[in-house]
């Protein structure tokens, strides 16, 4: 997994969902993981294909990605956050 994150990591946030601390405070070495993709996204289906995608990449264990997916359906897709708009990145870490 090229995420930076562990497992239990991926999975703790999985279950409780987004916090302003998980953030990064630069960029600098920053890997992008799942719940960075899915706050990019407009719809479930295109979440589930992000998720479905980084599975069969090996870069998200499908333990996890259940986990993600459920949620989703019972939380709403911006329980991982507030969408994340073109040029976000620009904006907060300029």
């Amino acid at each position: 997994m090229s995420t930076g994150l562990s497992e239990e990591e991926l999975m703790k946030i999985a279950v409780e969902g987004y916090s302003e601390s998980l953030e990064p405070k630069t960029l600098k070495g920053y890997v992008p993981n799942v719940f960075d993709y899915i706050r990019r996204c407009d719809s479930v289906d295109e979440a589930f294909q992000i998720i479905d995608f980084l599975v069969s990449r090996g870069e998200l264990p499908e333990k996890v990605a259940g986990v993600i997916k459920r949620r989703i359906r019972e939380k709403g897709l911006r329980f991982y956050g507030p969408k994340k708009q073109v040029g976000y990145y620009v904006e907060k870490y300029r």
